[in-house]
């Protein structure tokens, strides 16, 4: 690699990890070519992207960004996955293709919310893995916003009927 693409490359790390919301850094050794590339499809799924990077690179470009803290961590064959927007995605995605391929290790990973950054360890990022998605958090607080309002008109209709199954039952007794 001549140093014009190194540093392309340490310019566009740099971006990458002053624009992130979520990465995880990971030790893909073991790992056959047809898993790798399974990774990468179901990341793209999630919006996510994956990419090895050279470690003596992302250390240079790690520097003076909100990362730094990481930099110790990038040790041996790493993968670099993130995504900009989402920051739960990646971390699903790891946890679900850990369960059928251990080899896949979790060496850290960092998080990026409002301009503060959070180092993450593997067992953090497994509990973000676990956070429920964007949408089953509005689906949760749509029903808890109309959970109210529904139980009110029970309780309200439920005056009538009764009314309506006393006469009911006078009119059986009746006959």
């Amino acid at each position: 690699m001549d140093r014009a693409t190194k540093e392309a490359t340490v310019a566009e790390l740099k971006e990458l990890f002053n624009s992130v919301a979520s990465a995880i850094l990971v030790d893909s050794n073991g790992l056959t070519a047809n898993k790798v590339v399974e990774l990468r499809k179901d990341l793209n799924q999630s919006d996510a992207k994956m990419r090895i990077v050279k470690n003596t690179l992302a250390k240079i470009a790690l520097e003076g960004t909100p990362f730094e803290p990481m930099k110790d961590q990038f040790q041996g064959t790493r993968a670099l996955i993130f995504s900009y927007e989402n920051p739960v995605g990646p971390a699903k995605v790891v946890h679900e293709f850990r369960k059928e391929n251990d080899k896949l290790q979790v060496q850290g990973g960092l998080l990026s919310t409002e301009g503060k950054v959070s180092i993450l360890n593997e067992a953090e990022v497994e509990a973000l893995a676990s956070l429920p998605s964007k949408e089953e958090l509005i689906a949760k607080l749509l029903f808890l916003l109309n959970a109210p309002i529904t139980q009110f008109v029970r309780t309200l209709n439920e005056v009538p009927a009764k009314f309506v199954r006393t006469l009911s039952a006078i009119a059986d007794s009746k006959q």
